[in-house]
């Protein structure tokens, strides 16, 4: 049986995008800024394209396979939930 006290922190190389860090310690801050805008950016991009899937005529959703419940759903996500 496992327990929480086997649990290993991690301590080795952070690799973001195309750089490689020592730690996560090693990350200078201006790399998690980056980070950071680059997901706040993709959330309010899908958050853009829920708002416009509400509008669409049954018609639209229909082309894309997608119901007027199904559409609704997912306009009403909030900004953060990503998936």
């Amino acid at each position: 049986m496992v327990s929480i006290d086997t649990i290993v922190p991690h301590n080795g190389p952070v690799r973001i995008g195309y750089r490689t860090f020592a730690g996560i310690g090693a990350v200078p801050l201006h790399v998690w800024l980056k980070v950071f805008v680059a997901i706040m950016r993709a959330r309010v991009v899908k958050h853009r394209t829920r708002r416009h899937l509400r509008n669409l005529t049954d018609d639209q959703l229909y082309d894309i396979g997608v119901t007027r419940s199904q559409a609704r759903f997912e306009a009403d996500k909030p900004f953060w939930w990503y998936r």
